[in-house]
Parts: C-alpha cells; structure tokens; sequence
C-alpha cells in the first residue's frame, strides 16, 4: 500500500481520530531545524494531511504541534517528546533516530540512516518496517479490527 493509499483509509475514519490540525509547510520546516535532519517525504505528507494526535483511540503520534484540549496535553509534539524521551534515560537516540508513534508502551522511531524512505523501528528492538506506509498498514490499520482497512 502507498501513502496516499494509507491516508485516504485514515482520513476516512477521521471521525475516530483526535488530531491537531494539519501541519503546515513552515511547521515541518521549523521541525526539521529543530531535529537537524530533513523528515522523510513520506512523514511530511503524513504530518499535512493528519499532523500529530491519536488515532483509534491508541495510537499517539507526535507531529509539528501538541495536542491540546481545554489546557491538558493529550500529545506533545514530536521534538519534545525526543527531549523527554533522552532526558528520561529510557531510551538511547542518535540523531538518525526519530521517535514519532507510541501505543501499548511501544514507541516507534523513524530511522534516517538511509536517504529516501525512512525505515520504521520499534524502541523495544522487536520490529521493523521498511517505510511509513509499510508501518501504519501493519501496526495502526491492521491493529484494529474495526478501522476501514
């Protein structure tokens, strides 16, 4: 399945999604600043047709904003989730490695030491995916037998 394959089955069930707002192309801009890494285009795409919340009800992922309602944040964004995440000690990056999915205690990381597509490891070492597209079919599509997929 492609992205876009993916995202149009996501963006049908978007009433069962909590999201930020899309992101824009200065807000994936200023992320890629603040990471020193340009994002895999397929993450881009992600980010402005979706940007970052929780999907099904489990599956976080952090974007250019955070999600916010009524002052209590439900995500934070994907730069100071990475900060959290190093600063806690509980998980080893390098800069190649760019945390942007949690669900069930898992957190997924997109790996940049490839140009092109981005690889998709989970944190916990038990899987991989070969891009984006690859990850969001398997993990968050297939993960719930009521999504559209």
């Amino acid at each position: 399945m492609t992205i876009e394959q993916t995202l149009a089955l996501l963006e049908a069930d978007a009433p069962r999604h909590m999201t930020a707002e899309p992101a824009t192309e200065l807000e994936l801009d200023g992320l890629e600043e603040a990471l020193g890494r340009r994002l895999p285009e397929e993450f881009r795409i992600f980010l402005a047709h979706l940007g970052g919340g929780i999907l099904y009800e489990r599956h976080e992922v952090f974007g250019a904003r955070r999600l916010v309602i009524h002052d209590i944040e439900l995500v934070p964004d994907l730069v100071s989730f990475r900060h959290r995440l190093v600063d806690s000690g509980g998980q080893a990056l390098t800069d190649d490695l760019v945390p942007f999915h949690r669900a069930d205690g898992v957190v997924h990381l997109l790996d940049l030491r490839r140009n092109g597509k981005a690889r998709v490891v989970s944190g916990d070492g038990k899987r991989s995916y070969p891009d984006l597209a690859c990850f969001l079919e398997q993990v968050v599509l297939a993960g719930d037998p009521s999504a559209s997929a």
